[in-house]
């Protein structure tokens, strides 16, 4: 499944984490290492509880009216692709995500993977360098 938002473009390979609980516990605390994070919305007072060390990309559902997952993603250099409806739903934890630009393919084949890896190599040709 590939679906298309706005936000911050950008290049993410990782395990799907969905947020979905804002009991009185913090949701994010579990985040395993290279998750991207899909949730209805991330507000700015979600993003004290995120160890941001762990999320290479961000997911959600409502559009960014308020501009608070563009200004977080600018910041921590990951993309952001927002308004994508019905991700909540479609989306489960485990699952492979790769945010390319503003596209998010959700289990991809080994072609799109094939295709992912060729585009973000010419995006950022550092990736290639042979420093031996």
């Amino acid at each position: 499944m590939t679906v298309r938002g706005k936000g911050e473009p950008g290049f993410a390979k990782g395990r799907a984490f969905v947020v979905d609980d804002r009991g009185q516990r913090n949701p994010f605390e579990d985040i395993p290492p290279g998750s991207v994070l899909i949730a209805k919305t991330i507000s700015l007072s979600d993003s004290v509880m995120i160890d941001f060390k762990k999320v290479v990309g961000m997911v959600t559902e409502e559009e960014d009216y308020a501009g608070h997952v563009g200004l977080l993603s600018r910041g921590l250099g990951i993309p952001a692709v927002v308004g994508v409806g019905g991700c909540m739903s479609d989306i489960f934890n485990g699952d492979r995500i790769l945010i390319r630009n503003l596209d998010v393919l959700v289990n991809p084949d080994l072609s799109e993977v094939e295709e992912f890896d060729r585009l973000r190599r010419e995006a950022d040709p550092q990736l290639s360098l042979d420093l031996q």
